[in-house]
């Protein structure tokens, strides 16, 4: 609803009452305000468990310590992202302002594609920190098989679809030097493309560890993937080379998403440990 709403409302704002920019911004605040609005009515009529009381209102020293031990290194992490991004932009600039067209076009492009990736990842935090409440370590283990698997399979065949699909989806972003933009917009997607699973990755094992409880060693991800991203973006830079913008992205997936997949291995076995440990104490208790 409020995805139809903002559009509608951009047409009215923008082509009816002129308001341009201003009008973009009224309708995306106007839409998504409607859908707060109808996510707390349908709070208040189906889920009672999420219905606010008065005993709700007194603050909890641990609840609080909890949410901020993996709130902070989440919002550090958004940080960090947007510092490497700012990186690749100014490599970017360096180009000249149709490569900078031709780049956002790409980019977007490329968001509405991997859209299931943090998708996947929201599903992943909740589902990691659902079983992790009860020590379901071996359930853990099976989900981020089948999402894994779900991931590559998604990230192969979106790349032939997007590859088909580029043509027609640069005409809906710009209306004149279309050839030159659609040059530079396949040259990045071709090779974005093929990074598409550790991209994946990337969402999936960070989320889950963070659902886990794990807060700060997932927010080191982040600095890896800002390291190869700042690295990549120097070299670019310093050949004036968009193949060279390309690949400071996808070697921040890369490195950030083995980083991920190697955390994971590494604290699942220190989990396990604990688990072990925890149970042999409750035996010893018992007898």
């Amino acid at each position: 609803i409020a995805a139809f709403l903002n559009i509608i409302l951009d047409i009215v704002f923008i082509a009816g009452f002129q308001w341009g920019v201003a009008g973009a911004a009224y309708a995306t605040l106007a839409s998504q305000a409607v859908s707060g609005i109808l996510c707390i009515l349908y709070i208040c009529k189906k889920v009672p468990i999420l219905h606010f009381g008065k005993e709700h209102a007194k603050l909890h020293a641990q609840c609080v310590r909890n949410q901020l031990s993996v709130g902070i290194p989440m919002a550090l992490q958004y940080s960090i992202t947007a510092v490497g991004t700012i990186m690749v932009q100014s490599a970017l600039n360096l180009l000249g302002s149709t490569v900078v067209g031709a780049y956002s076009v790409a980019c977007k492009v490329e968001n509405l594609v991997t859209q299931p990736y943090p998708a996947m990842g929201a599903t992943m935090a909740t589902y990691g920190a659902q079983n992790r409440g009860v020590n379901d370590l071996d359930r853990i283990s099976k989900g981020a098989k089948v999402a894994s698997i779900m991931t590559i399979l998604y990230s192969v065949v979106i790349y032939g679809v997007l590859l088909f699909i580029l043509p027609y989806a640069i005409r809906l972003f710009v209306t004149e030097d279309i050839d030159v933009v659609y040059g530079y917009a396949k040259t990045y997607l071709s090779i974005s493309g093929l990074f598409f699973i550790p991209l994946g990755m990337i969402f999936l094992f960070r989320n889950l560890l963070q659902g886990c409880g794990y807060g700060f060693l997932p927010m080191m991800g982040g600095v890896v993937e800002l390291v190869s991203r700042a690295i990549g973006a120097f070299i670019a830079t310093s050949m004036l080379s968009f193949v060279g913008v390309c690949f400071a992205n996808i070697s921040a997936w890369a490195s950030a998403g083995l980083f991920f997949w190697v955390l994971y291995l590494i604290l699942m076995k220190r989990m396990r440990k604990e688990k072990a440990q925890h149970e042999a104490q409750l035996l010893k208790v018992a007898q």
